[in-house]
């Protein structure tokens, strides 16, 4: 089982330990958070003083997120053309196709549809077993969108832990699947509500000029509807869910855990 760490910060390499083989960095969220090609550079020299493998990750993108995206590859091919490439935007994955490069690319956990909403688990025992299997159940059992990411070279799928646990039957063996652990997005938008957040007065909601306020809040979100605690930071909605589905991992279902010390935005 390879053990990855998940940072969106090169502040936060402060998490490595012995235990993990490879580093997750970059930003699935947000292309406002991207990072700069020299925090991208430190990561790159630690992976290598570490002999770690490494992984980028990319958010969803505008054309001016995709041009960010593109000079973060050009540098990533320099430095380190054996990594992987986390693309979340259907226009990253034709970015890395064109450059016909050896990155690796990766089905990010916002390209893997599933029904992630905590409330399901509270209705598992009103909804036929079928009903609820459905609930567990992602995209990816459905062989034609297996053999689309096998045809384009897309080995590794990423995903969350849902609270509903997963029913990984059906989907190809050929296929290799990460666990991201604690924390699992529900929803994301670029509609940012922590814009203006030091400025009240002047709240509003929209794609604004961001002066990174997801930075210094978040938010517990609580109601006796939704009996799990829901996180907002920046333009992302979260819960946390520390339990391990042991039965994916005996059955060998999942060969990478991606530990997120933090939540990545």
């Amino acid at each position: 089982m390879e053990q990855s760490l998940y940072i969106s910060k090169t502040a936060n390499l402060k998490y490595w330990n012995q235990e993990f083989n490879r580093l997750y960095f970059g930003m699935e969220f947000c292309e406002r958070l991207l990072p700069s090609l020299s925090q991208l550079k430190k990561a790159i020299d630690f992976v290598q003083e570490n002999n770690a493998g490494f992984t980028l990750v990319t958010p969803y993108v505008t054309n001016s997120g995709l041009k960010k995206v593109e000079k973060l590859t050009t540098t990533l091919l320099e430095l380190k053309p054996d990594s992987e490439i986390v693309f979340n935007d259907w226009g990253v994955f034709h970015l890395i196709k064109e450059y016909n490069c050896p990155l690796k690319p990766v089905l990010g956990r916002l390209l893997n549809k599933m029904k992630r909403g905590p409330r399901i688990v509270n209705i598992k025992e009103q909804i036929p077993a079928t009903s609820y299997e459905y609930f567990m159940t992602p995209n990816l059992s459905i062989p034609e969108i297996n053999d689309f990411l096998i045809k384009n070279n897309i080995t590794r799928v990423e995903f969350d832990n849902l609270l509903q646990s997963l029913n990984l039957n059906g989907i190809s063996k050929d296929l290799h699947l990460s666990l991201y652990l604690p924390f699992a997005y529900i929803t994301t938008t670029r509609f940012c509500l922590m814009s203006s957040m030091n400025n009240p007065e002047e709240l509003k909601i929209g794609v604004l000029p961001c002066k990174k306020e997801c930075q210094q809040y978040a938010f517990s979100l609580l109601n006796p509807v939704m009996t799990t605690p829901l996180i907002r930071k920046g333009n992302t909605i979260f819960f946390s869910n520390e339990q391990i589905p042991s039965e994916l991992i005996m059955e060998k279902k999942i060969d990478r855990i991606v530990v997120e010390p933090e939540i990545p935005l």
